[in-house]
């Protein structure tokens, strides 16, 4: 009867043992997959700023090109407030 109630109390320990192991391993699983989510998070995040760089890259590089062009200066010109000398300008104030 001895022997029966140490290798009883063997297999317990090794399940004991196997059950530790096994929580620490899904403790880990859940951990692993948290900074995988918050990985794939920011990823989207740096996706959607590479797009918006993206854009407002192209947006520029077309206004650079046409830098030089007679309809960028004098949308410049007209922005800044100035008119051509031939032109009337009618001025509305506010009430």
């Amino acid at each position: 009867m001895k022997a029966n109630k140490k290798d009883k109390r063997k297999f317990d320990s090794k399940n004991l043992i196997f059950i530790a192991l096994a929580l620490y391993l899904v403790v880990l699983l859940f951990a692993q997959q948290s900074t995988l989510d918050r990985n794939r998070e920011t990823y989207k995040d740096l996706q959607k700023q590479l797009v918006d760089a993206q854009e407002e890259n192209n947006v520029l590089k077309e206004e650079y090109e046409n830098i030089g062009s007679d309809e960028y200066i004098e949308r410049k010109a007209r922005e800044s407030g100035l008119v051509k000398s031939d032109e009337v300008v009618f001025v509305i104030g506010n009430k």
